[in-house]
């Protein structure tokens, strides 16, 4: 970072301050005409990419901009669903599908992620200046990311939408590495609306409805104006069992006759289910199990070792078969019942004829419910059974009245006082599923002055915006407490012995335990989270500052100040409040929730201080006659922002040109760099600890040199527990982006504008985790080379270790306590594409008025390359010293892994004639891969993907219709619209996640019929 820093502080100097753009520029081809209810704010030509007001320099900068006609042709009726039809944007991390558990951002949440450079890499602003974070977040790549709320955004108050397709932070500051969005919303309007809508997929009992409506006025003379909106919006949710690809874990009936017929990484279902698996704290000899673990399975299954009755029985072995496996999607919600309030007021009012003043206040709730997969106990945080436990079929002879034990099996030479168990797996489905409600209230202020002293022109204003969270899931397990009642010595004891359905293992339960013994130790478990955001700035402008030959300067600048703050308050039985010691084996776990790793409370702020200038140099202009030069423009930018949490400082430039060689061609070009402060997560986690099931390298390939174990690739997992850590020393990830474009726009085609860009983003310091995997096959490198990784730490070798390390090439070890996996900034990442647009207004023949619009996005490469620790791995992989059995995963070429599609594109037609209009929009998302599913047969292919599955791409086409009605009487100003999304009813393609597809990508509605009714007046 120094060396940036004095290698353009004469840059920097030279311009006086560093730039803040404060939007996007965009072609006036590329924006429809105004309303007439918009016709006073459409007058004011404000080309958004620029703080310098007035200042022409269109074309400089790539852009995506959808009008109200665009936002109505997605058919979004959310703002995750508007934001997801932006080909540039990339998946969606934030989702309720893939929202499954308490340490991930749940509710009806969506996020933005442009180029997949990573959640937290755009900039959401509305009306020019940023929004609060949602409170929630989440992992991603092991590390906590975070973003705005796309779905705080109703569509039907958007004017438009502008998405500055480049690199910003030279532009916006933080979190602008990938781009910004600026949502402009409709003020200035003078008269009204009401409009209701209703929504339906077809198949399903899925449905929705909202109802919405705005008024504006001008008072004091014409001087002001005070517009408001409100709205409703009511969705009633849809069971996954609605659904083939989302009702099953086992999907193997989906892909037969494919290439994958049979594949066992189709069938997901669970290995922890209400058949429990159990390890007897006795030698294996004393029963006819012959083995000290051992799993419960319907009778009639083969395998069976010993009767339990009541047509259960025991089966040798620590992992269940496919056939006793559980179903997790039971019972679930695919889509969630929710609710949205919003309600916004815009005032504007000339104080003189020189400033106006301004304010924007608006309010969102969000209320959503949904079920969830029945609690299970973590692999790591296994669950003793005393073995005076009522139910426990190994306990003693009698009971402590002297009478028979009616639970004691028959048939074993258990001693006469009984044997402890251990709970290693169980699902309490008859608990019931994990009922889910998140609901989050966000309001934001914003009030300034805006006008002209002299030459200049200025802008300042104050903002604050917060947001508050309530996630509460219900039917949770308390561990303490549901191990206390597993072990009453009476009948009214938890029974986890009784199994499920004997038809089929894998759905609900079928012998539940009564509410008697499962209500005193069923729980509430509540996440509350919140942010902030208070921001001052002033901005001051000029576009004639002096005048060149090829016309006036322009110049800005400005300062800004921010202050951001979180908190996330866990539960009692999750942040180290109330834990849980094992009463039967003394193991120690800082969590008492089953199925959940502990997580303290974490909270920070953030100051921001930052300044900014920009200077527009018009070189050529065309009345100066340069062959080949039409028009030469230049655009000087920079930043400097300091973040006193972490005390860095962060100077970045910005250049962008534009040259039109003749009319109707303009070439553009844009070189920056950039810079993302770690979030206030990564700085301020204090200590969060995850259980993952992770292979002992080390171990295991002392087992393969004992020729206990074939090789590494066969080693068993265990629960792994993994310590990820914050830091203050973590530094901003550094970028440098550079865009190349040419917009044609031919004179002898007029409504035409076809536009190319070529863009490439390096990124430099990722904030990450090494990964506890890594961090586990580094440790046996080292010590393959006589030392150790300090970031596994292990237990003393016991007797037994001892014995399996002699005569191998490593010292004894232990097994893991733990792997200490701090935030780091480790890799770096090259990531380029390609951008397309056509936007076509078809002049008038007679036929009505015709619209086109193309906007494509081809994402050529996404190459991660590995930090130091990384490089250590691989080099060693390479020259042997390492099997090829270890690998390291997130590197290398990433194009269509799991996401980021190598095409996204999105088009609409539009046909107006009168008081009708027409509408036809098409969606596409390309193919991916889907790498955690693996051919079970492996072909020869020079594609190093090819033996993954191939996800298909997926088209979807939405077709509206509106009438109007245009006459004298009270009917005046009423619209109606039919409308069908995904008119040919395409599911979302297979994939091996959760719910079936890849719901970053896809959606999961289906063909959905749409009315909409409007009154103007």
């Amino acid at each position: 970072m120094s060396q940036k820093l004095s290698k353009f502080r004469s840059l920097v100097t030279s311009t006086a301050f560093l730039a803040l753009m404060h939007g996007t520029a965009y072609a006036q081809s590329e924006v429809a005409p105004a309303s007439p209810e918009e016709a006073d704010e459409s007058n004011q030509i404000v080309v958004t990419g620029t703080q310098i007001r007035g200042a022409q320099i269109n074309d400089v900068l790539p852009v995506t901009v959808l009008d109200e006609t665009a936002i109505e042709n997605t058919g979004a009726a959310s703002g995750d669903e508007l934001f997801r039809s932006i080909p540039q944007a990339g998946t969606v991390a934030f989702n309720e599908q893939n929202a499954t558990t308490q340490n991930s951002a749940r509710g009806d949440v969506g996020s933005i992620n442009l180029r997949d450079l990573g959640t937290g890499n755009t900039l959401l602003l509305i009306n020019g200046r940023r929004m609060t974070l949602h409170p929630g977040f989440q992992t991603e790549l092991l590390v906590p990311v975070v973003s705005a709320d796309t779905n705080e955004i109703a569509p039907g108050s958007v004017r438009r939408l502008e998405v500055l397709r480049d690199g910003a932070s030279a532009i916006y500051g933080a979190d602008a590495v990938a781009g910004v969005i600026n949502t402009v919303l409709r003020g200035n309007r003078t008269g009204g609306f009401l409009e209701a809508d209703w929504r339906a997929s077809q198949g399903t009992s899925l449905y929705n409805y909202s109802i919405s409506g705005g008024y504006g006025f001008d008072f004091g003379g014409g001087r002001g104006n005070l517009t408001v909106y409100g709205g409703y919006f009511k969705e009633n949710g849809m069971p996954a069992s609605e659904r083939d690809y989302a009702a099953e874990d086992n999907r193997l009936p989906l892909v037969e006759g494919t290439d994958f017929e049979g594949d066992a990484s189709f069938n997901n279902r669970n290995t922890f289910g209400p058949f429990g698996q159990f390890d007897i704290q006795a030698p294996s000899s004393r029963t006819p199990i012959g083995d000290d673990d051992f799993y419960l399975q319907p009778s009639t299954f083969p395998g069976c070792r010993l009767d339990f009755g009541n047509g259960i029985c025991a089966r040798n072995g620590t992992t269940p078969t496919s056939a006793v496996r559980y179903n997790t999607n039971f019972g679930n919600n695919l889509i969630s019942a929710k609710k949205r309030y919003n309600a916004m007021a815009l005032l504007s009012y000339e104080l003189s004829s020189n400033v106006e003043a301004y304010f924007e206040g608006s309010y969102y709730r969000s209320e959503n419910r949904r079920n969830i997969e029945a609690s299970a106990i973590l692999s790591a945080v296994p669950v003793g059974i005393a073995r005076d436990a009522y139910w426990n079929p190994f306990g003693p002879t009698t009971l402590a009245d002297g009478s028979p034990n009616p639970n004691r099996l028959p048939g074993t030479t258990i001693a006469a006082g009984g044997a402890d168990l251990i709970m290693e797996r169980y699902r309490f489905v008859d608990v019931g599923n994990r009922d889910v409600s998140v609901d989050k209230d966000t309001y934001r202020l914003v009030a300034g002055l805006r006008g002209s002293f002299g030459a200049w022109d200025f802008d300042t204003g104050v903002l604050y915006s917060e947001a508050d969270l309530i996630d509460l899931a219900r039917n949770r397990v308390s561990l303490t407490l549901m191990q206390q009642q597993i072990n009453l010595t009476t009948p009214d004891a938890y029974n986890p012995f009784n199994g499920g359905c004997l038809d089929d293992p894998g759905e609900g339960d079928c012998t539940p335990n009564p509410a008697s013994s499962i209500d005193p130790f069923r729980i509430d478990v509540f996440r509350k989270g919140g942010t902030s955001l208070a921001l001052a700035d002033f901005k001051l402008s000029r576009d004639d500052l002096f005048t060149l030959p090829g016309g006036n300067v322009g110049v800005a600048t400005g300062i800004e100040f921010r202050r951001e703050t979180f908190y996330d308050d866990r539960d009692p039985r999750l942040d180290g409040t109330i834990t849980f010691t094992d009463s039967v084996t003394g193991d120690f776990n800082g969590s008492d929730v089953a199925g959940t790793s502990p997580s303290p409370d974490t909270d920070g702020t953030r100051d921001v201080y930052s300044a900014f200038a920009e200077v527009f140099v018009p070189l050529v202009a065309p009345d100066m006659n340069i062959p080949l030069v039409e028009e030469l423009n230049l655009q000087l930018a920079g930043r400097v922002e300091h973040f006193a949490d972490i005390d860095a400082t962060a100077i970045v430039p910005r250049i962008a040109s534009s040259w039109t060689t003749f009319p109707g061609v303009t070439l553009r070009g844009a070189w920056s760099q950039g810079f993302r402060a770690p979030n206030l997560v990564q700085v301020n986690d204090e200590g969060t600890t995850r259980s993952n099931t992770r292979d002992d390298f080390v171990v295991c390939q002392a087992r393969v040199e004992k020729g206990t174990l074939e090789n590494l690739g066969a080693c068993p997992g265990s629960g792994t527990i993994s310590f990820r850590s914050g830091a203050r020393d973590l530094e901003p990830e550094d970028s440098t982006s550079i865009n190349l474009g040419v917009v044609l726009e031919p004179v002898f085609i007029p409504g035409l504008t076809l536009t190319a860009d070529y863009w490439r983003v390096k990124q430099e310091g990722l904030v990450g985790t090494f990964g506890d995997d890594n961090a586990i096959a580094l440790d046996l490198l080292r010590r393959l080379n006589g030392s150790t990784n300090p970031n596994v730490i292990r237990e003393d070798p016991t007797t037994d270790d001892i014995a399996l390390f002699t005569g191998t090439s490593l010292a004894p070890a232990g097994a893991i306590i733990q792997v200490l996996d701090p935030y780091l900034n480790l890799d770096s990442r090259i990531s380029k594409g390609w951008d397309f647009g056509m936007f076509y207004d078809v002049p008038n023949f007679g036929l009505g008025d015709f619209r086109l619009r193309f906007n494509a996005a081809r994402l050529e490469s996404f190459v991660q390359s590995a930090g130091p620790q990384g490089q250590e791995l691989l080099d060693a992989i390479a020259d042997g010293l390492l099997p090829t059995d270890v690998s390291v995963e997130g590197l290398g070429e990433l194009l269509e892994i799991e996401g980021r599609p190598k095409w996204r594109f999105s088009s609409a037609i539009n046909w107006e004639s009168g008081p009708v209009d027409i509408g036809l929009f098409g969606s596409y998302v390309g193919e991916v891969w889907d790498t955690s599913v693996t051919r079970d047969e492996l072909i020869e292919t020079d594609d190093p993907n090819g033996n993954f599955y191939r996800v298909d791409d997926f088209f979807t086409v939405n077709f509206s219709i509106a009438y109007t009605i245009n006459n004298d009487t009270a009917l005046d100003g009423t619209r109606l619209r039919f409308a069908i999304n995904n008119l040919l009813g395409e599911d979302p393609p297979l994939a091996d996640e959760t719910y079936g597809y890849f719901s970053e990508l896809h959606s999961a509605r289906g063909r959905q019929f749409h009315v909409e009714l409007r009154k103007s007046f």
